[in-house]
């Protein structure tokens, strides 16, 4: 009897939840120095030294090193010749790539190593995760002026001067190992098209442009600055337009324009974001139905607010549905769910194409190293928007003021329903729901946890049933993520709210949840 009731207690503890452990604070520091630099903590690490004589606290290590990567006004980082501030500011830098599918010039709509590869010279790709990570260490930032503000933003890099020695390299442009070691290639040379002429479509010496654009640096991230520079190129050619087609003859386009500027929004309104995310090619003119930048429309949704299409009640959209619409997808509700977010948002990019440079090919001269580029460019609004939500193809909709609505269920439940004007307008009013700031709260959480928590409207009638199926500790992880992304909204740091993450109860647990 006494073995029988000592087997039963045995069996009972081995079965029963694992408890609680706090980390000791020389694992709390070696979580963290992991977390934040992507590395272990070096042997003989003075601070670390500190904390095991009980001199210094981990948490208040911690935050010292986050806030090592802290950047000046310029754009710089304050300790630039520090190697942990540089490894903090890159291990974020990468961590926030993984908010966007799409972060390679491949994945812009036609995009053609031939006729486009001078594109990776010009833009970076990764200009929305360079944009969070300013927001996040940049003295005075927001997380508020990722999606509000009206310039874009540029890396400062550093060569590392041994390797680039080593190798030989003398061309510091990013496309320098697809051309080769070649002094002659450093400049950044592209050719548009004359405004008048004719044109071969191919190798015209007679009627061109030539002209040096700016470039982006190359080699580690050393700081982040806003972009103040200018490129005003002369003309673009708009395939499949027609080759000997000028985008002078365009009615209503913006052929000669600055190629860097931003349209409002912050990342939003980026020229790469939007040529990433379009999802059309060249020359495509919007028409309000079949033919809007609505993969674009779906990035934002779930980039920056976290949010699983649809987005929307049945209820929500009944009126929307058309059944004799030559638009497909206004023919049900099922589809009608997502598309009334996706289009009204779209609309707000409306007046934007993506036009490229011209290829050009010479035997000799120094002009030999021409490249052509994608770039974007804009219709003026010249007509007055269309009302509503258009169930059939509107005439010159791509030359229409750029009126669009943010239309979708809050994981609050609320319904969103905003007009707005431009994208400017439509990042404003996303910077005014409290889904960009849990959706922030969220990722951040996920990444030093490994808790993922579910954001969804949870008022939702559809949603009872998994309602019910939500642990004790879900509920707890939700009620976290709202409490942090509450303070998000208020203080706009976000490094604020990592201090925050890193001083729970979760992350001083060794399995970061208290049993």
């Amino acid at each position: 009897m006494t073995v029988l009731k000592y087997l039963s207690i045995s069996l009972l503890f081995l079965a029963g939840p694992a408890y609680s452990q706090k980390m000791s604070e020389v694992g709390l520091y070696n979580r963290c120095y992991s977390h934040l630099t992507g590395k272990p903590v070096p042997l003989g690490h003075a601070t670390m030294a500190q904390i095991r004589s009980g001199k210094m606290h981990a948490l208040d290590a911690c935050n010292a090193l986050l806030d090592k990567a802290e950047l000046d006004g310029s754009g710089p980082l304050v300790h630039r010749s520090d190697k942990e501030a540089r490894s903090v500011l890159n291990t974020f830098y990468n961590f926030h790539r993984t908010w966007f599918t799409s972060n390679t010039m491949e994945q812009i709509q036609e995009y053609s190593e031939e006729m486009s590869r001078g594109t990776v010279d010009i833009y970076d790709s990764t200009e929305p995760s360079l944009a969070l990570t300013r927001a996040m260490f940049a003295r005075g930032s927001k997380y508020s002026d990722v999606i509000t503000a009206n310039q874009g933003v540029r890396a400062l890099r550093e060569d590392d001067a041994r390797v680039r020695a080593s190798i030989g390299w003398t061309v510091d442009f990013p496309g320098r190992r697809r051309y080769g070691n070649n002094g002659g290639l450093n400049e950044n040379l592209f050719h548009f098209r004359a405004l008048s002429g004719g044109f071969n479509g191919n190798s015209d010496t007679t009627n061109s442009i030539f002209m040096n654009l700016p470039r982006i640096e190359t080699g580690e991230l050393v700081g982040i600055r806003t972009t103040t520079e200018t490129a005003v190129v002369p003309n673009l050619s708009l395939q499949p337009l027609g080759a000997d087609k000028r985008a002078s003859d365009q009615p209503g386009l913006n052929f000669s324009f600055d190629m860097l500027k931003n349209l409002g929004g912050g990342v939003l309104g980026s020229p790469i974001y939007l040529m990433l995310n379009y999802g059309h090619g060249r020359g495509l003119e919007a028409n309000g139905t079949t033919k809007v930048p609505r993969r674009w429309s779906q990035t934002n949704m779930e980039s920056f607010l976290c949010a699983q299409l649809p987005a929307l009640r049945e209820s929500d959209i009944t009126q929307y549905v058309v059944g004799n619409s030559s638009a497909p997808f206004r023919n049900s509700g099922s589809c009608v769910m997502c598309h009334a977010t996706l289009d009204p948002m779209a609309y707000t990019a409306r007046n934007v194409v993506v036009g490229n440079s011209d290829y050009a090919e010479f035997s000799a001269g120094a002009r030999t190293h021409a490249k052509a580029a994608l770039h974007l460019t804009t219709y003026r609004p010249e007509i007055a928007s269309v009302s509503g939500w258009p169930s059939e193809p509107v005439a010159n909709f791509h030359r229409q003021t750029p009126n669009g609505r943010l239309y979708f269920r809050s994981m609050t439940g609320q319904l969103i329903d905003r007009s707005v004007n431009g994208i400017g307008g439509l990042g404003l009013a996303m910077s005014e729901t409290k889904d960009y700031y849990y959706c922030a709260a969220k990722r951040y959480f996920q990444y030093f946890t490994g808790i993922t928590v579910a954001l969804y409207d949870r008022s939702n009638p559809n949603n009872e049933v998994l309602n019910m199926q939500l642990s004790k500790e879900a509920i707890e992880d939700r009620k976290f993520i709202e409490s942090l992304g509450d303070e998000l909204q208020q203080t706009q740091s976000v490094r604020q709210l990592v201090k925050r993450i890193m001083a729970s109860k979760y992350y001083s647990d060794v399995n970061y949840r208290e049993k």
